[in-house]
C-alpha cells in the first residue's frame, strides 16, 4: 500500500469515529413532566432550566425541549402556587472516553467534546416529583429502559 493512501485513511477512520463536536449535535431533546404526590400529573407548572451553557423557561410537560449539551448537570424547578418540584439532570459523557483516547488525536477530541459540551448527554425523560428533589441519570435509562424517567431521591 502506498505512504498517499495511509495518509488518507487516518482522517476517515477520524471522521468516522470522531470527535463528538465533528459528529453529534449541540442540543438534545428532553421531556419533563410534573407530578403530585400520588403520581397524578401536573399540569401548568412554570419550570426554569439551567446548565452552564443556557437558561430556559417552560410548562409543564415539555416534550422534546431542544437543551444544549454542556458538561454541567441540568437544574430544574417547578412551580405553580406552593408546590415546588426539583430535579437534577446528571450530565455523562455519550462516547467512550478511554477508547477515543486510544485514537490518534484523541487527547486532543476529549478536550474538545468536554470544552464545547457535545460529548455530554442528559436522559431524555424526566419526571419530577412536586415535594420532592430527585436525580435523573441517563445511566439508569442505559441499563433499564423500562425505568423512563424515574429518579432517585436526594437526601
Amino acid at each position: 500500500m502506498s505512504r498517499s493512501r495511509t495518509y488518507l485513511r487516518i482522517p476517515a477512520v477520524l471522521l468516522l469515529t470522531g470527535c463528538a463536536t465533528l459528529t453529534g449535535l449541540s442540543t438534545q431533546g428532553i421531556h419533563v413532566q410534573a407530578v403530585d404526590a400520588l403520581d397524578r400529573p401536573l399540569t401548568g407548572m412554570r419550570c426554569r432550566i439551567i446548565n452552564g451553557s443556557a437558561e430556559y423557561f417552560g410548562d409543564t410537560p415539555m416534550f422534546d425541549l431542544q437543551v444544549r449539551r454542556s458538561a454541567t448537570d441540568l437544574q430544574i424547578e417547578c412551580r405553580r402556587g406552593a408546590l415546588v418540584a426539583r430535579g437534577t439532570a446528571i450530565s455523562r459523557s455519550a462516547i467512550g472516553g478511554a477508547l477515543k483516547a486510544l485514537l490518534p488525536g484523541g487527547t486532543a477530541m476529549l478536550a474538545v467534546d468536554h470544552l464545547s459540551g457535545y460529548g455530554y448527554t442528559y436522559p431524555k425523560h424526566i419526571r419530577l416529583r412536586a415535594g420532592d428533589h430527585l436525580v435523573f441519570d441517563v445511566d439508569h435509562e442505559r441499563r433499564d429502559s423500562s425505568s423512563r424517567g424515574l429518579g432517585a431521591e436526594t437526601p
